[in-house]
C-alpha cells in the first residue's frame, strides 16, 4: 500500500516527458542506457493511465496517423518483401515512432516542464561537445580534422546526426531562455557552434546558416538583419574557403563522378525501373537484403552485384524505392498536414521542422536510431504543443 501511495504522488505526465528526453539526450553517450530510458518512460506512462492521471479524451487520431505514417509504410513495405526477416529488422528499429508519438499526444504538461526537458538535451549537447573537443585535441597531429572519412574519430555520435542534435540544442536554448546570463549564453552558443564545425557535414552547415538567418529575420529590425546576414555569410564563406577538404565537398556535390549521393540516387531510381515497381515499390526487406557500403555505389551498374542494397541517403527517395509512388504521396500528405499545423507556431517550432525536413532529404533518418529518436520525440511536440509566436 505504501508503494502504491508513493506511485500515486508522482506526476506521471511530467516524469514520462523527462524520461523521453533522457531517451533522446543520452544517446550521445550510450544507446543502451537511452533505450532503458524509453522503457522507463513507457512504464511511467502506463502507471499514469492506471492511476487515472492520463486519459485519451483529447487524443488527436488524425495527427497520430500522420506522425506514424513512416511506420505504416514500413509495415506495408515489409509485407511486400520476399525477404521478411530483413524487413522485420527495420520494423523493430522504427517501433519507437508509434510508441513515443502515442505517449506525447496523450500526456499533458506545462511549458516549464518542457523547458526542463529541453534543458536535459542542452546539457547533454554541451558534454558531447566537450568530448568532441577532447577528441579533436587528441587527433590534432594526425591530420584528420575536417576530413569526413575520419570524422567518426572526432564527434560523439555519427557526424551529421551529431550536428543536428547540437543545432536543436541551440534552438532550445534560444526558445526557452534556459541560460539567463547573456554572456554565458553567448559562450555556450559559440561552443556548440564550434562543435558543429567539426561535423564536416554540408547539410548541417547549410541548416545552421538557414536557421541563423531565420532567427535574425524574426528577431532583428531590417537593417540589423542584413548586417547580421553579411557577417554570418562572411564567417561561413571564410571557413569553407580556408578548409580545402570542406570546399571540395561542396564543389563535388554537383559533380556526378565525385558525388556518392548522386550515384546512390541514380541507383535507387534504376532499381525501381528495372523491377517495374513504380506504384508499390520493391519492398524494404528485398532492397536491403544485400546491403552494401555506401562507397561501393559506383558499382551499381555491375550486373553481378545488381542494383539492390545501397542506402539511398534520402528518406524521400527511400520511400519511393520501398513503397513506390503510393509511399511518396502518403509522406507528402503528412508533411502538408504538419505545415498546416505549424503555420502559426513560433520560430523554434518552424526552425526545428525545417531542420528535420531538409536533413531527411539527404539522409535516411529512419535507418539509424538517432534519426528515429529525433523524429519520434521532436515532431509530435512541435506539431501538437502550442508554441505561440512571441
Amino acid at each position: 500500500m505504501i508503494v502504491k501511495s508513493k506511485l500515486r504522488e508522482i506526476n506521471h505526465n511530467e516524469t514520462t516527458l523527462i524520461f523521453l528526453f533522457l531517451y533522446l539526450s543520452i544517446t550521445f553517450f550510450s544507446v543502451a542506457i537511452s533505450n532503458i530510458c524509453l522503457g522507463i518512460a513507457c512504464t511511467t506512462f502506463l502507471l499514469g493511465f492506471i492511476f487515472k492521471q492520463i486519459n485519451f479524451k483529447s487524443f488527436n487520431v488524425k495527427l497520430y496517423l500522420a506522425i506514424i505514417s513512416p511506420f505504416i509504410l514500413t509495415i506495408i513495405s515489409t509485407l511486400n518483401s520476399n525477404s521478411l526477416d530483413s524487413g522485420i529488422g527495420y520494423l523493430n528499429l522504427r517501433l519507437p515512432i508509434i510508441l513515443v508519438a502515442f505517449i506525447l499526444l496523450s500526456i499533458k504538461f506545462e511549458r516549464k516542464t518542457l523547458k526542463k526537458a529541453f534543458s536535459i538535451l542542452l546539457v547533454s549537447a554541451i558534454f558531447a561537445s566537450l568530448i568532441t573537443f577532447y577528441n579533436a585535441i587528441k587527433y590534432f597531429n594526425e591530420d584528420i580534422l575536417f576530413q569526413t572519412d575520419f570524422t567518426y574519430f572526432i564527434t560523439a555520435i555519427h557526424h551529421p546526426y551529431f550536428g543536428v542534435y547540437i543545432l536543436l540544442a541551440i534552438l532550445s536554448l534560444l526558445e526557452f531562455n534556459i541560460i539567463k546570463n547573456n554572456y554565458i549564453k553567448f559562450f555556450v552558443i559559440i561552443t556548440l557552434s564550434i562543435a558543429i564545425s567539426f561535423t564536416t557535414s554540408r547539410i548541417v552547415y547549410m541548416l545552421y546558416f538557414i536557421v541563423a538567418c531565420f532567427y535574425c529575420y524574426s528577431k532583428l529590425p531590417s537593417k540589423k538583419f542584413w548586417h547580421s546576414v553579411l557577417i554570418i555569410s562572411a564567417i561561413a564563406s571564410s571557413f569553407v574557403l580556408i578548409n580545402k577538404d570542406i570546399l571540395n565537398k561542396f564543389t563535388n556535390s554537383f559533380n556526378y563522378n565525385r558525388s556518392p549521393r548522386l550515384k546512390l540516387w541514380t541507383n535507387s531510381l534504376e532499381a525501381v525501373e528495372k523491377t517495374d515497381s513504380y506504384f508499390f515499390g520493391i519492398g524494404i526487406g528485398d532492397y536491403y537484403k544485400e546491403k552494401k557500403d555506401v562507397y561501393f555505389g559506383h558499382n551499381y551498374t555491375n550486373q553481378k552485384k545488381g542494383v539492390y542494397g545501397y542506402n539511398p541517403h534520402s528518406q524521400l527517395v527511400e520511400f519511393y524505392v520501398t513503397n513506390g509512388l503510393l509511399g511518396v504521396l502518403i509522406i507528402l500528405f503528412a508533411i502538408l498536414y504538419y505545415v498546416l499545423k505549424l503555420k502559426n507556431q513560433s520560430t523554434f517550432a518552424l526552425s526545428a521542422f525545417v531542420v528535420l525536413f531538409l536533413f531527411s532529404l539527404v539522409e535516411c533518418v529512419f535507418n539509424r536510431q538517432y534519426g528515429v529518436q529525433l523524429y519520434s520525440v521532436v515532431i509530435p511536440l512541435i506539431v501538437s504543443y502550442n508554441f505561440k509566436r512571441k
